[in-house]
């Protein structure tokens, strides 16, 4: 018995070893590679808020302070958490708002952010639980997954709410660029259980 369980340990093993050292292409694939070389599945959360950063980066007039300060602000904060990660964990999950309520400034900041942890060889979970419609959804998707897209994100989290015929362009886009999306199913707000926990009968 014991014998049979090492082998299976063997088998199992072995051609999970072999990522390590595979060119793979596939989102699911280079995720499974990265696990393994880091030893743990944990990703780390880039969620900047202007009066928690540490004070040698908060702007002085904290959220009083321009725009462009902030978003100065974030990108530091963001890269530094990247410097100390890197080859610690797989992956680090922006989360686009943070960005956004800065605007154009923000976001600039945000793709910054995405092609420093890429350059440092970490994957990017964008998290904007994105969805919509036909042609807008297929424009979420190009937008944000893929090497070649204007964000180049690895992955992105996006909502079920709208059926699945909203999914299925980020699928598509995900099948053309090896790339991954989060499916939103059961939140951890309170409030969430007014839908998600709803009874349906038929």
């Amino acid at each position: 018995m014991i014998e049979l369980c090492e082998s299976i340990f063997v088998f199992i093993i072995q051609p999970l070893n072999l990522l390590r050292d595979l060119p793979l292409t596939h989102f699911t694939d280079r995720l499974a590679q990265r696990v393994l070389a880091c030893k743990t599945p944990a990703l780390v959360g880039l969620d900047p808020r202007i009066d928690q950063l540490p004070a040698p980066i908060r702007p002085s007039a904290g959220g009083d302070a321009s725009l462009e300060d902030q978003a100065n602000a974030y990108q530091v904060f963001c890269e530094g958490i990247i410097d100390v990660v890197a080859g610690l964990v797989p992956a680090v999950k922006p989360q686009a708002a943070f960005f956004e309520q800065l605007g154009p400034l923000g976001m600039v900041a945000l793709g910054n952010v995405i092609n420093y942890a890429k350059q440092k060889d970490l994957l990017v979970v964008l998290d904007g639980k994105r969805n919509d419609i036909g042609s807008t959804a297929t424009a979420y998707a190009k937008g944000m997954l893929g090497p070649d897209s204007p964000w180049g994100a690895d992955s992105l989290t996006v909502s079920p709410y709208l059926g699945d015929d909203s999914l299925q362009p980020f699928i598509d886009v995900c099948n053309e660029t090896d790339s991954g999306i989060y499916v939103l199913v059961k939140t951890s707000n309170p409030g969430g259980k007014m839908l998600q926990d709803l009874e349906a009968d038929g």
